[in-house]
């Protein structure tokens, strides 16, 4: 396992979405559409997810053309590890042509403080009127309401 991890979700303009997942230096970029997708939609729920003990998830971001995956299951034997793994498909159904970018695993704690602070970062920035213009309607408010209080029963320090 590695805790050199570290992921960046940037909101763009007009509805789109980029996820910057750094594995040991080496970047790998993960793209959606939000017309066709709703990532912060999808990583909230993701969270949800792992702390309401769920043992495997899967994102898939439609892009133009194609989509993107994220896979996150559970170890079976130590529950605090999660092996994730990134994928895109040129296809859009998906069967065919289907690329492993990346694989790795990583402690569910790390990966929730990071994941909820790139969530916790767009929603203090969506007020700011210059960066909320084109991309209005784009944060789940009431599911990160339910997140926050399930961070607060699981793990209270991280908030």
């Amino acid at each position: 396992m590695n805790d050199d991890i570290d992921f960046s979700l940037i909101l763009h303009k007009h509805g789109w979405a980029t996820l910057l997942v750094n594995i040991k230096g080496e970047v790998h970029q993960i793209g959606a559409s939000s017309s066709l997708s709703d990532p912060l939609y999808d990583i909230a729920s993701l969270l949800l997810s792992l702390l309401n003990n769920e043992n495997e998830i899967r994102i898939m971001w439609w892009e133009e053309p194609g989509w993107n995956s994220l896979w996150v299951k559970r170890d079976d034997t130590q529950h605090h590890i999660l092996s994730i793994e990134i994928g895109s498909s040129l296809d859009q159904h998906g069967k065919e042509k289907y690329e492993k970018i990346a694989g790795f695993q990583i402690k569910l704690k790390q990966f929730l403080v990071i994941m909820f602070y790139q969530l916790k970062k767009i929603y203090h920035l969506l007020p700011e009127k210059s960066f909320a213009t084109e991309r209005e309607g784009e944060f789940p408010y009431e599911l990160y309401d339910k997140l926050i209080e399930k961070i607060s029963m699981t793990f209270p320090r991280i908030l």
